[in-house]
């Protein structure tokens, strides 16, 4: 009896540190730079189609891939189609001051946009990210 409420005790105050733990830890969370909000909402209206083509080619990359044989020509043209939207995305998120968008990680990366394809291009190293 004395064992269990040892165990007990012990469980409580773990789950109690953890708790706390969890609520001091620093989130990796978006930063957005000196952007407000009127600038985020400009920022995604401006760029609702380069990231809905963006997605759709992200699609079309992935379903190349997962072909018994796949295109090596069709993946390298998707590849420079899809660089070249997160560039334009880019530019538009320097444009309202929104930090690291598109290519080099941020909001693609970190959940708002999904975090890359997985599957046989595993986290897309093979771009570089």
């Amino acid at each position: 009896m004395k064992k269990l409420a040892v165990v007990a005790l012990f469980l409580g105050v773990g789950l109690l540190l953890a708790g706390t733990v969890n609520a001091w830890w620093p989130r990796g969370g978006m930063s957005y730079g000196n952007a407000n909000e009127d600038q985020l909402g400009s920022f995604q209206k401006e760029t609702l189609s380069l990231r809905d083509e963006l997605m759709a080619k992200r699609f079309e990359l992935q379903n190349e891939y997962n072909k018994p044989t796949y295109d090596s020509k069709r993946i390298a043209t998707l590849r420079k189609e899809i660089v070249d939207l997160e560039t334009k995305t880019q530019e538009v998120a320097d444009k309202y001051g929104i930090p690291t968008w598109g290519v080099t990680g941020g909001m693609m990366r970190h959940g708002i946009m999904g975090r890359g394809m997985i599957g046989p291009m595993g986290s897309m190293c093979q771009m570089g990210w």
